[in-house]
């Protein structure tokens, strides 16, 4: 809430309070019978906007004074002292305002003389009301700013942890992608311009693209296929790979760089260069669901003792981006390793 809002609250709140007392007078028959514009100029309205003026200075010095100062910094002592402080002060000028000012105006409150005790009691009558509501908006409004803080702290938080997180994609694919090309290039192979173009395409995506927080789903998986390509030629076609899209793909979203880890996960602890068990990779969309499916053959052969980062990495951006919107099964056998993960695209 802005400043200007919370002043437009404040004046509209006391315009309010200004049209309730008016109308409360008018029916307690200030006016007689009939009604009387004079008298109700003259007399009614600028009697009730000398009381309504006073609440509202009374109210302001108790809420931005009184209670900051004192209450809120746990002298409660100080504080009771200086609001009776502060009544006895306001005593004076409800006292003239009854006997002075009033009078001028043809308005008499009581039927008696006031002195200055009964004009004490007078003052405390008129804003025992407003004591109380100076001390619950000013510990409603350090509540709404506490939180308003915290949101902040815990979006700064998460966009640290994010940005720190998608830095961790595993940057030995790209080296391994580089050395590959390299040795294309080295063999003047025909497949290396286009392995060059896919390699930039690919930086391109994980350079510039990645950092919206959220990515057309087709990006995404043109992302994929650029990697899965790079991985068939480094193999000079000795790597078997299954990558099958089914389904429509139209102004879906998802986070980018959210899929990779298993691909990399799948390329790096599997058998590709087995033709009879390929990497199967299926992504079937919908309008609102995404399912990504991995099953690779294990490959006993191969030891990682660094592995499992990527997984633990991505298990974290999926909790943090898609909360309650995701489920991810990782089954681990013998001999196959499965990925079975599902994103509702939209809250």
């Amino acid at each position: 809430m802005n400043k200007r809002l919370l002043g437009y609250l404040h004046i509209g709140y006391w315009v309010l309070v200004f049209m309730q007392v008016l109308m409360v007078a008018l029916g307690t028959g200030v006016l007689g019978t009939h009604f009387d514009w004079h008298l109700f100029l003259s007399i009614v309205l600028p009697v009730k906007a000398l009381q309504i003026a006073c609440s509202a200075l009374f109210f302001y010095v108790n809420y931005l004074l009184l209670v900051p100062y004192f209450l809120k910094r746990g002298n409660i002592v100080k504080y009771i002292l200086s609001l009776l402080g502060c009544l006895f002060a306001f005593s004076p000028l409800y006292y003239l305002m009854e006997q002075i000012v009033y009078p001028l105006i043809g308005w008499k409150s009581y039927n008696l003389d006031l002195d200055f005790f009964f004009a004490f009691i007078v003052t405390l009558g008129a804003n025992f009301l407003n004591i109380f509501l100076g001390l619950l908006l000013s510990y409603l409004m350090d509540w709404r700013n506490i939180r308003a803080e915290k949101e902040v702290a815990e979006k700064e938080q998460l966009k640290t942890e994010l940005a720190f997180l998608k830095s961790q994609v595993n940057p030995h694919y790209l080296f391994n992608t580089i050395n590959d090309i390299y040795s294309l290039t080295q063999q003047q192979s025909e497949e290396a311009p286009a392995a060059l173009l896919k390699l930039s395409e690919l930086l391109r995506y994980m350079l510039r693209e990645s950092d919206d927080p959220y990515v057309p789903l087709i990006n995404e998986i043109d992302y994929l296929n650029n990697v899965i390509d790079l991985q068939k030629i480094g193999q000079k076609g000795q790597s078997y790979i299954n990558f099958k899209v089914v389904g429509k793909i139209d102004q879906q979203k998802i986070a980018p760089l959210i899929l990779i880890n298993f691909i990399e996960n799948a390329f790096k602890h599997g058998v590709f260069k087995d033709s009879e068990a390929p990497i199967q990779i299926l992504i079937a969309i919908d309008v609102q669901a995404f399912h990504l499916h991995i099953r690779n053959k294990v490959n006993t052969h191969k030891k990682d003792r660094t592995g499992g980062i990527g997984l633990v990495n991505v298990q974290r951006r999926l909790a943090l981006i898609y909360p309650n919107r995701h489920t991810l099964l990782i089954d681990q056998q013998t001999d196959t390793f499965i990925v079975d993960l599902k994103i509702d695209l939209y809250d």
